[in-house]
């Protein structure tokens, strides 16, 4: 692709102009001081693929910063530079951005909100609405019920909702209990839950503080809510209703300030007292994956790989195909079966390349398992795009960039002193790998 002078530097001037008043902290709270593909394709009045071609030019020459978010915004580095404190080479993911903010304010990272939610604008938005309403309702909070298939997210929208409320000035620490691990010993969760006095049954050779006691001012989590028992849930509705309850074999009644979040697989109509469900004022219903919007989808997927290259020390090459592959499988465990899965294949990527040891491994529907495979049948033609993951995030190279990349692979070689022949070897290498995805 033939790129114009002119029009490029008219774009980095735009870049720079915009990049004159970043402040990181400032950014990532309202994302000010950058500029995106669309922002300067209407400026300029120039074609969006036209810009996007001459930023990602501009990043590969290390003269601007992609930040990866969505949008994806751009920074002149050296401003960049001097904002993050250290140096960086192409990109970085908006999340590292809150890593650092958090470190220096020393404001923890809820101070975001729910903005690391895949979604949190989108698909969750009336969710995500409604668990701030929850959290910041006087004087403690709504209790809430979180209700969603297996892998669906309850638990970390329950966290989120923590770290939301820590930012609203929440003092009280946050507890969990998976009602499930007690399941076939009532009288155990319930010491668990609440608490028990000397002596309150065989084997209780000392007092307990209960979870409820623990969670004083801040939130109690419930999982698997359907697995507490009938007297358990009576024992809330008083905790609920009067803010009191009572240690087991205990008759002192002690006071606390708790908001309750609950969650469940189950339909709640069947599985929990209605007296129960009345005293829960807020009831959030997450979808599962397959209900998500396409772009979302993707959004996951890409998330989770660029978490096992962080694991992983190394980038992840993967086609569209398995991309598009990932997202169209039915899972039913969702979100959590996805992660397994991706970490199967690129368990099998890596093992292949271990003796190897590239900085690199590529991914193709090769490595699923049949069970998976067999499911959809794309037409892999239709597909002309590979992806490159990062730890910092995601970039694309499709057949029109890869004369590009090969240059740029040469130069980079020739600059680290290789010989022509160890050059020509390794892109041929490199190409032999992107080709096959392409």
């Amino acid at each position: 692709m033939v790129i114009s002078m002119c029009n490029k530097d008219k774009v980095y001037k735009v870049v720079v102009e915009k990049s004159k008043n970043f402040k990181l902290e400032d950014f990532v709270l309202s994302k000010s001081g950058a500029a995106t593909t669309n922002e300067i394709a209407r400026i300029l009045n120039l074609a969006r693929s036209n810009v996007s071609a001459i930023l990602n030019e501009l990043v590969r020459e290390e003269k601007i910063i992609k930040i990866v978010s969505k949008p994806v915004y751009y920074v002149e580095k050296e401003i960049f530079i001097q904002a993050f404190g250290k140096r960086i080479k192409y990109e970085i993911n908006f999340s590292e951005l809150i890593n650092v903010v958090s470190e220096i304010k020393e404001v923890g990272v809820e101070a975001f909100g729910f903005d690391n939610i895949i979604g949190y604008n989108g698909s969750l938005k009336e969710q995500i609405e409604q668990a701030k309403a929850a959290v910041v309702y006087p004087p403690n909070g709504l209790h809430t019920l979180i209700i969603g298939p297996p892998g669906s997210g309850k638990t970390y929208l329950a966290e989120s909702m923590y770290k939301f409320g820590r930012r609203k000035g929440l003092k009280g620490s946050f507890e969990v209990l998976n009602c499930a691990d007690y399941y076939h010993n009532p009288q155990l969760l319930l010491s668990h839950l609440f608490g028990h006095a000397k002596g309150a049954y065989t084997g209780a050779f000392v007092e307990r503080i209960g979870l409820v006691e623990k969670a004083n001012n801040g939130i109690l989590f419930l999982d698997e809510v359907h697995r507490l028992p009938p007297e358990g849930q009576e024992m809330l509705f008083y905790l609920i209703d009067k803010g009191m309850y009572k240690r087991l074999g205990d008759t002192e009644e002690r006071k606390v300030n708790v908001m309750i979040i609950a969650a469940t697989t189950e339909k709640i109509d069947s599985i929990l007292l209605r007296t129960f469900i009345r005293r829960i004022p807020v009831i959030i219903q997450l979808p599962s994956f397959d209900e998500r919007p396409v772009e979302e989808k993707m959004e996951i997927i890409v998330y989770l790989l660029r978490e096992e290259s962080k694991r992983l020390g190394v980038d992840i090459i993967i086609s569209s195909h398995l991309l598009a592959l990932l997202s169209l499988f039915k899972y039913e465990g969702n979100i959590g079966e996805l992660k397994s899965l991706i970490q199967l294949i690129c368990s099998k990527a890596f093992l292949a390349n271990f003796q190897i040891n590239r900085k690199f491994i590529k991914l193709d529907s090769a490595l699923l398992p049949s069970k998976y495979y067999k499911k959809e049948i794309i037409n892999t033609e239709t597909f002309d795009e590979f992806f490159i993951i990062t730890p910092f995030g995601k970039r694309s190279i499709d057949r029109y960039d890869l004369y590009e990349f090969i240059a740029g692979k040469y130069h980079e070689l020739k600059s680290k002193g290789y010989e022509e022949k160890t050059i020509r070897d390794k892109i041929i290498d490199y190409v032999s790998n992107f080709l096959d995805d392409v």
